[in-house]
């Protein structure tokens, strides 16, 4: 401590007061509490955009390779959470190619308060294909199903009760071409 020079008072050469530290901890501890909950929901969000990426990548990946072997790929989905891709070896049977699981608790789900894709495939069930199973992938690209028929569906998928994670993919039989939607609450966006 010192005496200033034009008062009779003693002053600290330089620092914090004991009050200013904890007014300073104090505003860091609330923005923090604040942070949290919005932390936790851009999370579980960005785990669901990194779920329908994978699938997309898994699906799109047997699609090209459909077309680069010239054989057929199956498309398995296995519930929970999982998407095997297994290519035709006629006579010899099949190889599987990729086993995916969906990560962060994903799986195939659909939700009840939130409505069909604007591609309306349909909403029958979390793997809402049209035609009988199993589908495929052919060399031209396009999806069909058992009895060679072009085969359009979606696949949702999502963490169980948390919407904000609804997620889908849907396939267009006839070029092979997927969609990836994300639901916003109110509505579906790609």
């Amino acid at each position: 401590m010192f005496k200033g020079p034009t008062s009779g008072t003693w002053r600290s050469p330089g620092g914090f007061t004991l009050v200013e530290m904890m007014l300073v901890v104090a505003v860091a501890a609330i923005l923090a509490a604040m942070a949290i909950p919005v932390s936790a929901g851009f999370l579980s969000v960005a785990r669901a955009d990194s779920s329908v990426s994978a699938a997309v990548a898994t699906l799109n990946m047997a699609r090209d390779r459909s077309v680069a072997e010239r054989r057929n790929f199956e498309v398995s989905i296995v519930d929970p959470n999982r998407i095997q891709i297994t290519r035709d070896e006629q006579p010899a049977g099949q190889t599987l190619i990729a086993d995916i699981a969906l990560e962060n608790g994903q799986q195939f789900i659909v939700f009840d308060d939130v409505p069909d894709t604007p591609d309306a495939f349909g909403k029958s069930s979390a793997f809402a294909f049209t035609g009988t199973g199993p589908w495929m992938f052919t060399s031209d690209g396009s999806l069909i199903d058992s009895n060679g028929d072009v085969a359009n569906g979606t696949i949702f998928l999502g963490v169980p009760n948390k919407t904000e994670t609804a997620r889908a993919v849907t396939i267009f039989g006839v070029t092979g071409m997927m969609k990836a939607w994300k639901w916003r609450g109110n509505r579906w966006f790609e």
